[in-house]
């Protein structure tokens, strides 16, 4: 995974109604873009585009079943962002106090 790549999953998490429907479909382990609707008050399009956003970002994984879209949220990207990202922010040297 590039820094690119990270950028843009840190971007698509910083929206707090993102990360937030990261967190819904994760409790339940998926979910339709009708059920993430139902849990926030957002226009049907507005929820739309933050989980293109998402699944853009590589964060969600979509699936069609019949005329739904089934969610789910893929660990794998999650889990190497949130690993990679501390070896590219390295940790600067202790100072020496004297």
């Amino acid at each position: 995974m590039d820094d690119k790549q990270i950028i843009r999953i840190l971007k698509a998490l910083a929206e707090p109604n993102r990360f937030r429907m990261v967190q819904e479909i994760a409790a339940a382990g998926q979910l339709t873009c009708g059920e993430v609707g139902a849990h926030f008050s957002l226009s049907q399009p507005t929820v739309s585009h933050h989980l293109k956003i998402l699944v853009d970002a590589g964060l969600l994984d979509a699936r069609r079943d019949g005329q739904h879209a089934v969610l789910t949220v893929n660990r794998a990207v999650l889990d190497e962002a949130v690993a990679l990202l501390p070896t590219r922010i390295p940790a600067s040297a202790p100072s020496s106090a004297t």
